[in-house]
């Protein structure tokens, strides 16, 4: 958070705001440069300037260099510059309140953790650094911002639009080591600070219950819950995120073992683990709005002369079934299938279609149920000599269960050896929900 001395000089352009500032004017500066956003340095107006078009300003604090008695002088646009903001009145911050702490001879923008303590120093939280420094009371004051030529206080102003969380939403928040992110940490919004800062809490599962602890971060620390969804079998060399410790860790399948185990090496460090299929999923990164999966290891399947798979259609009535079927042959992006179950229309030998690549999958793997279906499991329904996705509603016995068809609001019984669990053809691999975790 230290500033240079010399900060570096500024060509950008800017319109001149017309008798805005007069010679001898205290004002404050505030840079747009990287590492020292956030900070408000005080500086008194020495006259106008031609290149940047703006000001010349001398710092009360910064000097020219190391080791100079002579103050620095810098022309900057008028667009980074304000007038000082009135005295404080002196009062403790509230838990939350966005302040300004003096430190390294800059006023920085940070959020108070609470009021002075018996000391009278006052803890705050820089939640772009995601640092906690404590200061003394005298060294904090409320944080104002200078819009339409007056002085307005956060409170008074709008949660900016591009905010895309909300209170209560669970999201994941970056754990940083060297700044490098190695882990995401699940967490549920539980305030929005102005302008681009959350209030979060962390939800820990232990044994005697729900352990929660909070920090204040910046929006760029945090995305939205990754897709709830992963690989059914994970391969060598697949980039995933471990569930341990509390938050999913970023690494390696380094082995694959058999009853869905495997060896995972961590990225941020080299003792490798064997952790089951269900701590396990597929790595993605929130880049731009957009979930992008990391792991590329997946291959093309080839759908070849007796290759048992499954084929969707178009048709009114069939959509969101698929059939079995067996390639019979395949001709650039068609293929000729024959159905297991479906006739032709003399009732006597197998209907055969040809296809075409998009409507056709590999037969998905085998899932072990362990103690039956469970309530609102989703799955999919051998009906109509087709398989149907759809939800268990109700579960007669563990042989037996309701399930429940949202397209048509309708709900039928079914026997155990008629349902199987539901995945989808995702990216060249087969991909489920994410099975609860039990801790």
């Amino acid at each position: 958070m230290r500033p240079p001395r010399t900060p570096r000089r500024r060509d950008a352009a800017s319109p001149q705001t017309a008798g805005a500032f007069n010679p001898g004017d205290p004002v404050e500066v505030l840079p747009d440069e990287p590492g020292l956003r956030g900070a408000h340095f005080a500086a008194v107006v020495v006259g106008p300037s031609t290149k940047p078009r703006g000001y010349t300003v001398e710092y009360d604090a910064l000097l020219e260099s190391e080791g100079s008695d002579r103050k620095l002088r810098e022309a900057l646009p008028a667009r980074s510059l304000r007038p000082r903001p009135p005295p404080a009145s002196g009062e403790a911050p509230a838990a939350h309140a966005v302040v300004d702490a003096l430190h390294d001879d800059a006023w920085w923008l940070g959020v108070a953790l609470g009021g002075a303590d018996g000391a009278g120093k006052v803890k705050v939280c820089f939640p772009e650094t995601r640092e906690v420094m404590e200061f003394d009371a005298a060294d904090i004051r409320p944080h104002l911002e200078w819009a339409g030529g007056e002085w307005r206080s956060p409170d008074s102003m709008e949660i900016p639009k591009t905010m895309p969380y909300t209170k209560g939403m669970q999201i994941e928040v970056s754990k940083l080591e060297d700044d490098s992110v190695v882990a995401w940490l699940p967490a549920v919004v539980a305030k929005i600070i102005w302008k681009n800062n959350l209030l979060v809490e962390y939800t820990v599962s232990k044994s005697d219950g729900i352990a929660l602890s909070e920090e204040i971060v910046d929006v760029k620390h945090v995305r939205p819950c990754s897709p709830q969804a992963s690989a059914i079998r994970f391969c060598m060399n697949d980039e995933v995120e471990a569930f341990q410790g509390g938050g999913w860790w970023l690494g390696v399948i380094t082995d694959v073992h058999p009853e869905l185990k495997y060896t995972f090496k961590p990225a941020h460090l080299g003792v490798e683990v064997q952790l089951s299929q269900k701590l396990l999923r597929l790595r993605y990164d929130w880049v731009d709005g957009q979930w992008i999966q990391e792991s590329q290891n997946a291959l093309k399947p080839k759908f070849t002369q007796g290759v048992k798979v499954e084929v969707c259609s178009d048709d009114e009535g069939f959509r969101g079934a698929w059939f079995e079927a067996t390639v019979l042959k395949s001709a650039g992006s068609k293929f000729l299938v024959e159905y297991a179950t479906l006739k032709a229309d003399d009732e006597t030998k197998p209907l055969t279609e040809a296809v075409e690549a998009r409507h056709i999958r590999p037969s998905p793997p085998h899932i072990p149920v362990v103690d039956g279906f469970k309530l609102l499991d989703e799955v999919d329904a051998f009906c109509n000599d087709g398989w149907w996705v759809g939800v268990v509603s109700k579960v007669i016995s563990n042989q037996k269960y309701m399930v429940y068809f949202r397209p048509w609001k309708e709900e039928m019984e079914f026997e155990h050896g008629q349902l199987r669990f539901h995945s989808d053809w995702m990216g060249g691999r087969w991909m489920r929900a994410s099975p609860a975790l039990e801790m």
